[in-house]
Order: structure tokens, then sequence, then C-alpha cells
């Protein structure tokens, strides 16, 4: 849900001159030989310094006085509320929040103070603090509109919708003629799930105030949200007709322009404001545009002077090192960032973009301390969380980036990337279910976002939901015609329906728009390997490494190699992609994986150590390594591994199954092992092993009418299994129903066990 902006702050940039600093200092200078007895006359000498300066506009000296005045009175609420104004005014946001929030805390009956704050609050996200400060206002002011407004977003914010209406309803009760009031209301009809009220008083408030610029941006917000792309245009360009320079409306049309594939006709409503006003801004916003399309040049050119200044616009530094890195010149990027640095070693953007250009130039393992540092540095920063799972994902560490995008869900739910990301990592481990909910969620709150589309495609796909894609897809056919990754998706859905040619046709057509999609790619070899025809899989994927042998794309021709049972071709491509990149996580687990296929135990042990070495959270590799050591006889190492897992995850299924069972067999306390066979049981009712494991606990505690119902759950999951069988008789005997217990035994022979569990059964069949 958009928010209405209650306060909006220009940025003046202009630095003092020389000769103002100077008279800053000697005014500093008599007022402190003149008034040093006298610390009320001094902070308020100061305060009238800074208020002068301010009213002139000259925001960083007034700055400095009004931090002299709190200096020597900390509770001088009116110095905290002039001082949070500049640092706003210069756009310092996190200081202007702070002072804002002091001065309210300072200044209660301050009505302007209290609406300021709630309005900072609730744009930094901090809902249940802004409802406090809209609650302070309300009660000062009850008949103030712009009070209920503040109170109803907070709580829309906190999903109290009900509330919200209640407190937007109180703000039309009070002035039934203002459109802006209506607007608020169908912000939060919209959030609650209720669109056709939404639209209602969307209309309403564009006929009561037609001139209103706002109004009509927030209807073709709406059209936007539900997907109505031509009432969405036309309500902003009604906007623009009335006040063309304004900077919200131009900006509004341009985010729909590239939306909506238009990404040509969005630079004039950015330039024109960029043009028009010399806000930093506006050229921000300009530039963004210029990255977006591919235009590093011009973003540079818009930026250096600002970067460039003895005194640097803020933020400018940073984009400008985005702009270099963008075009290529990593060099010069880093002296950028290493610039900004050396200054302000805690500048959050530049830690992120050191990260990132070390990640870009191949040092992914400095890169991930960078960020991890970064991360650790800004715990409240979501951006850095964000960029921290990407880079654990990029190395294959499933665990640690759920953890991290789940980390910036907590810190922001609206973040609709880390969904995505999250349903990415819920399809790649087979969890296509959790994917589906998660880029439904994703594209729910955030319709217009592609990748969040894309996302929902493959769950679809991946849960057999063909009617489902169908549909996802021809949304973004209509809208993106000439998006490889779209027709990747569409070769993709008819290979599902077995259509052979068409996939064909779709991911030929994908490889033809981006020649470096691996995606389209993998589906051609997918088809020629399907059509047996592996000759063609391999020269595919060898063309290929020959002009790009990043390590994504020889993890590609290792697995199209082991396809076709060519496990010495696939090691080597196995071995260049951890040559190029040691954090490839997934190499070291695919290897491990080749070597026991081969039995070979040692070699895929020490692969799946290596892997376990570089993962944050390794239970699947120190579980491959425990299953190896048990296989290979080596009892004690392996449960040392299992016990490892348990630490790192006391509901880790197959460890604890395993360590149970380990545990029983060596006589160890069964009271210990029954609760770690149990605790397995929780997690994974529906492996038969771990109900076999707890029957067998109980077999051996001499418990047989417990043992009996845990056997029998192992055979309905594994009817098939000669094992499972086995104890069944074992347990049916120490009941003393002999004839069922040998009857299971019978079963049991039956189902070809090896020979040693086939002599097990015949001695305890005894003589027949």
């Amino acid at each position: 849900m958009q928010e209405l902006a209650l306060v909006t702050y220009m940025v003046r940039v202009d630095r003092p001159t020389a000769r103002t600093s100077l008279f800053v200092s000697l005014v500093a200078l008599l007022l402190a030989a003149g008034c040093s007895r006298d610390p009320e006359a001094r902070k308020q000498a100061f305060y009238e310094s800074g208020v002068k300066y301010a009213e002139e506009g000259d925001h960083r000296a007034a700055i400095i006085e009004f931090r002299n005045a709190v200096s020597i009175d900390p509770v001088f609420g009116a110095a905290r509320a002039r001082l949070a104004e500049s640092y706003a005014r210069i756009g310092d946001a996190a200081n202007a929040l702070a002072e804002f929030v002091r001065a309210a805390d300072l200044l209660k009956d301050d009505f302007d103070v209290q609406l300021k704050t709630g309005a900072l609050l609730l744009a930094a996200g901090r809902g249940d603090d802004a409802l406090a400060r809209a609650d302070a206002a309300v009660k000062l002011r009850p008949q103030e509109i712009s009070a209920h407004i503040l109170r109803g977003n907070a709580l829309a914010r906190l999903s109290s919708f009900d509330e919200a209406l209640s407190a937007i309803e109180e703000a039309v009760r009070l002035d039934p003629a203002r459109g802006s009031t209506f607007t608020q209301k169908g912000l939060i009809e919209f959030a609650s799930g209720r669109t056709s009220q939404a639209e209602e008083a969307f209309k309403k408030a564009v006929s009561l105030d037609p001139k209103g610029v706002d109004g009509h941006l927030a209807l073709g917000n709406y059209y936007w949200a539900i997907g109505r792309a031509p009432e969405t245009e036309r309500a902003f360009a009604t906007a623009l007709e009335i006040q063309p320079d304004h900077a919200g409306a131009n900006r509004a049309m341009a985010a729909f322009l590239v939306a909506t594939g238009k990404t040509g006709q969005a630079e004039q409503y950015l330039r024109r404001i960029a043009d028009s006003s010399g806000d930093p801004g506006s050229v921000f916003a300009l530039t963004d545009y210029y990255l977006l399309a591919g235009r590093s040049k011009d973003a540079i050119t818009r930026l250096a002077p600002l970067a460039e200044k003895e005194t640097p616009v803020p933020g400018s530094r940073e984009r400008l090192a985005r702009a270099y890195s963008a075009s290529g010149d990593r060099e010069k990027a880093q002296n950028v960032v290493d610039d900004i640095l050396a200054t302000d070693k805690t500048n959050l953007e530049a830690q992120l973009l050191k990260g990132r250009l070390l990640f870009d130039g191949g040092k992914r393992e400095e890169a991930l301390v960078v960020i991890r540092d970064a991360a650790t540095a800004h715990p409240t920063s979501a951006e850095a969380q964000y960029v921290l799972g990407g880079m654990y994902a990029a190395r294959g560490d499933a665990s640690a980036a759920e953890a991290a995008f789940r980390e910036v869900l907590r810190l922001n739910p609206r973040v609709t990337a880390a969904q995505v990301e999250l349903s990415r990592l819920q399809l790649s481990s087979g969890k296509s279910q959790e994917a589906l909910t998660l880029a439904g969620e994703a594209v729910r709150n955030d319709p217009q976002n592609v990748a969040a589309r894309l996302t929902l495609i493959r769950s679809q796909l991946a849960s057999k939901d063909v009617a489902g894609a169908e549909r996802e897809l021809n949304v973004l056919r209509s809208r993106y015609p000439n998006a490889s990754i779209v027709h990747t998706q569409a070769g993709a859905l008819a290979m599902l329906k077995n259509d052979t040619a068409g996939a064909r046709a779709s991911f030929d057509r994908a490889l033809a728009l981006d020649s470096s999609s691996i995606e389209a790619l993998a589906g051609l070899i997918m088809l020629d390997l399907r059509a047996g025809d592996s000759a063609a899989a391999k020269r595919r994927v060898d063309e290929r490494v020959k002009s790009n042998a990043s390590p994504e794309m020889l993890m590609l021709a290792a697995r199209t190699y082991a396809s076709t049972n060519d496990l010495t071709a696939a090691e080597g491509f196995l071995r260049r992609a951890i040559e190029a990149d040691p954090t490839m996580l997934p190499a070291y687990g695919m290897l491990g994986q080749l070597y026991l296929s081969q039995q070979k135990l040692n070699e895929a042990r020490r692969e799946f150590e290596a892997l376990a070495a570089r993962q944050s959270k390794p239970v699947a590799a120190l579980t491959m390594s425990g299953i190896i050591l048990q296989t290979q006889g080596n009892l004690a190492e392996a449960r040392k591994r299992y016990e490892q897992v348990l630490a790192i995850d006391g509901r880790a299924a197959i460890a604890a199954n395993n360590l149970a069972w380990l545990q029983a067999e060596a006589g160890d306390n069964l009271d210990i092992a029954l609760q770690i066979a149990q605790t397995a049981a929780a997690a994974a009712p529906q492996l038969p092993d771990v109900s076999d494991t707890v029957g067998w606990i109980y077999y051996k505690k001499k418990l047989p009418a417990l043992a009996i119902p845990q056997f029998q759950r192992s055979i309905e999951l594994q009817p098939a299994a000669a094992i499972y069988h086995y104890h069944l008789g074992l347990a049916y005997q120490l009941a003393g129903e002999d004839e069922r217990g040998r009857e299971s035994l019978r079963k049991a022979l039956s189902l070809n066990p090896d020979a040693r569990l086939a002599a097990d059964i015949r001695r305890a069949l005894g003589p027949s």
C-alpha cells in the first residue's frame, strides 16, 4: 500500500562559501567570549543564529549552531526540532528522524512536531511508533484531519485495516468535501483487499478535487496494481496535464512506461524534472533510469559534477561508483568506493558496492566477508541482508541464503524480491508447494514484478499446474514479447505438455534474443537427451564452454556428461568449476555423488567434507559423510558426524535416525536412543526407515506391543523391504505370537533379501 506523504522536504546542496564559513567561526568565537558565564544566554544565541542560517537556506551552518545549542542544553526541545528540520533539508534522513523523535519526546504538546515525527516513523517502517505519535497528535487536535490520516496510515501499516478505516472515516466526517481523505480511504480499502470499495473511494477523491494531482496519481496507481494499463496511463497523463512539472507525476509516468516495456518513452519525463528543478533527487531518478537502460555513460555525465564537488552531494559518489561499474570500468568504481570508505568506514552503500565489485571480479570469498561484515555492522538494513542472501545463494549455501532472506522480510515484509528468492530456494530443494505459496504472495504484493511472475510460473511448472502456468505466461508474453526469459519459460511449458517442436522453437528463440542464457541452453540439451541424441547434447555444451567457461556453464557441462554416463568427463568439468570458483558448493556435492555412484567412497567422503567446511549449516554434507563412514564400518567417526549435524539442526531426520540406530546397536542407553529416534519420526513421519528404527529400539527394550505398530507402519510405506518384515517377525515372536512371527519371516525370505539377512531370517525361523 502506498501512503500519502505528509511531509516533503527539498534538499539544498549549496556549500557555504569560505566567507560564510569564516563568519560562522567568528560568530561562534564572539558568542563564546561574551556569554561564557551564562549557559542560558549562550544556548539561546546559538539557537537564534541557527534560525537565521536556516531562514537563509544555509542548513549546514544552521546544523552547527543548533548542535551547539543542544550540547549546552540536551533537553532544549525547540533546538532539537529545528536541528531535525535542517538535517531533513540536507537529505540526512537518519539524523533527521533521530532528532525529530527526541524533539517529540520533549515537546509533547507540539502538534506539528508530533505529526512530522509520525510521518517520518511511518516512512521508516516503524508502524507502532508512528501510531503512538498519531495518537498524540489526535489528542492534541481532534479536529485536525491530517492527524486522523496519519493514524489511519499507521494502522494500515500494522494491518489493522478495520481500525484504519475508522480513523480515515473520522477524517471524512470532519471534512467530507476533501478529496485527499478519500484517497487515503481508497489506499486502505485496497490494502485490505476490498478492491471495488477502493476504486469507488479513488474516483470520489478525483470528483471532489478534479484539479488535484495526488488524486489522479492515486487512481492511476490503483489501476496499475490491478493490471488495467490503459486506465493507468490516462490517469497519469491527466495529472501531467494539470501540472506538467509535478515531480511525482513525471516519475509515476516514467516508472509505468518502464514497467510496461516502453522504456524509451520514459526518459522525457525524468529529464523534465531533472532539468527544471536541479534537485539531486530528480537527477538521481534520471541516472537510475540511465543505468536501467544500459546507458551508464549518460549516468556518469550527470553524476560526476555532483560527486566531484569539494563537498559532494550526499549519495552522488555511491551512484557514480555504480555507474562506473556498470560501464565496465571497475577500477574507477573501486577508486570511488575507496575514497568514500577512507572517510566513512561504515558507509553501508559503499561497503555493499565493494562487496559486489569483489564478487564480479571473481573474488567471491573476499566479497562474502565484506558483505557479512556490512550486515553485522548494520543489523537493521534489509538491503545488506538481501545482498548477503544473494551471495550465499550464488555459492549454493541454501540454508544460509534462506536465513538471510527471511531476515529481510522480518525487517521489511514488503520486499517482494526476498519473497521471490525464497521461492526459488524452495523450488531448487524440491519443495514446489512452498515455492508456489511464496511466489503467489510475491505476485499479490507486487503484480508488476516480472521476477515474481517468472518464479510463480516456474513453481506452477514444477507442480504440473499447466493451466496456471499458461495463464501467467500469457500475461508476460503480451507485455514482453521479446524477452528471452519469457520464451525460455514457454519452452519449459511446452516440454511439460510433450510439445517437443514447440519447446525447441521457444528455446531457440530465447537464445536468439540472449545467447548467454544458460537456462534456455539447458532446455535444448534436455530435449537432445530425451531424443536419445547424446552426441548433439555434448556438442551443444562443448561449443558454449569454448566461449563461456563460467562456473555455471561448467556445472551444466558436468550434468550433461553425467547424464550420458561419461563420468570421467563430468568429473573434469566439476574440477574446472571448483577451480574457477572455490565457493561453488553444488560442484562439491555433485562430485561427491559422482564418486559415490562409482563406489569411490574415500574420494566421495573427501568431497562432502570439503563441502561441509565451506557451508554455514552443512547438514546434508555432514550427513553424507556420516553415511559413507557408516558404510565403511567406521562407526565411531560416523556417530561424530551425525552428532555434528544434530548440533546444527536438532530436527535433521536422517542424521537423528542413523545416530539412534547406531546407539541402539552399540547397546548404549536405549532411552536416549529412543528420544533421538522419536525426534527423527516427528521430523520425517513418511520415512519407513525412521519408524523401523523406533520399532527396533522398542524391540531391544523388550516392548513388542510398542514395536509391532512401528514395523507395520514401515511395511505400509515400503511393502517390498525384506528387513521390515524380518523385524516384524522378531517382534511377534517376542510377543509370543509364534505363528504370526513365522508368517512375517517367511514373507521376508520371499522378498529376496541379501545373503546375510537371509541367513538371519532362517535362524529366526528355526528348523522347519
